[in-house]
């Protein structure tokens, strides 16, 4: 599938509509951005297998999972935003010093004003639209960079926010690298980047140049400890349950274990059993 590229003067036409727009959609109220998410969950369920065929296309992932760690994730989101919203917005009471007696104090959140959101391959719905929910309820403009490893999510991405969100609003920008170093040149008032620590060096360094805040979510090691106290069959179903969702392409998958010698025989004779439970295949079958 052929990723949309889009041109220089066309990202910073997006970008100059939202900083027109930032200050309306800032002093949206409760009603107006509750109604966005809603609306945002109403075309997860519509869209809900044309998510499940993106991702099937994209990286042949099977529909129970889809449903397990990318669509109920973004609804719990939605269930949560709801429940927190009222409150977020609410401005928080705070102790007044003394030198300051007889005013009152408190904090009031203020939105960002136009975030860039670069979401990775591997989760492509639900660390788009997460990140994205909270960026909507606390007010601000997003440009959403999904990845072009996953050509078809991204489509869906396009499609389901571009039915909820007006274009000065919240704008999916599909392309390959050249479109995300345009993105980064501009003058974003915070970046949500999840991916690789190497990537992440080049949006903080970009984010610097316009001292704009960053949220990384980056990759790393995660090694398991087994010792010789530990339930063998919980620790293998919990392994191997870590290392199979998205065929262990998870920032948190375990890369390796360690493990008491007095355990290591059992532990991987219980790891043989679950990979044959979970993907009913054994070691003949390779």
């Amino acid at each position: 599938m052929a990723v949309l590229t889009h041109s220089t003067t066309d990202i910073n036409n997006v970008f100059e509509a939202m900083q027109a727009n930032r200050l309306q959609v800032a002093n949206s109220d409760y009603a107006q951005r509750i109604a966005k998410i809603r609306r945002l969950r109403d075309a997860i369920f519509k869209y809900q297998q044309d998510i499940r065929n993106a991702l099937k296309a994209d990286m042949n992932e099977p529909e129970a999972e889809v449903d397990l760690v990318e669509i109920y994730r973004m609804t719990s989101e939605i269930k949560h935003a709801e429940k927190t919203l009222k409150s977020m917005m609410r401005p928080q009471k705070v102790s007044t010093p003394l030198a300051l007696i007889g005013t009152s104090s408190h904090i009031q959140y203020e939105p960002k004003g136009v975030c860039l959101l670069i979401s990775p391959w591997n989760f492509p719905f639900d660390l788009t639209i997460n990140p994205l929910i909270a960026a909507v309820c606390a007010g601000n403009c997003v440009i959403v960079k999904p990845s072009e490893i996953s050509p078809n999510s991204a489509k869906v991405l396009n499609k389901i926010i571009s039915e909820v969100f007006d274009e000065n609003e919240v704008k999916v920008i599909e392309g390959d690298v050249s479109v995300a170093t345009a993105l980064l040149k501009l003058p974003f008032n915070h970046i949500f980047f999840t991916g690789a620590p190497a990537i992440g060096k080049v949006v903080m360094r970009a984010a610097a140049e316009h001292l704009a805040s960053v949220t990384l979510e980056l990759g790393g090691k995660s090694p398991v400890i087994v010792d010789e106290t530990a339930d063998i069959e919980i620790a293998a179903r919990r392994i191997m349950g870590g290392k199979i969702i998205k065929c262990g392409q998870m920032c948190i998958t375990p890369d390796y274990v360690f493990v008491h010698d007095s355990k290591k025989v059992a532990l991987i004779d219980a790891m043989k059993k679950q990979i044959e439970r979970m993907t009913g295949k054994n070691d003949e079958d390779r």
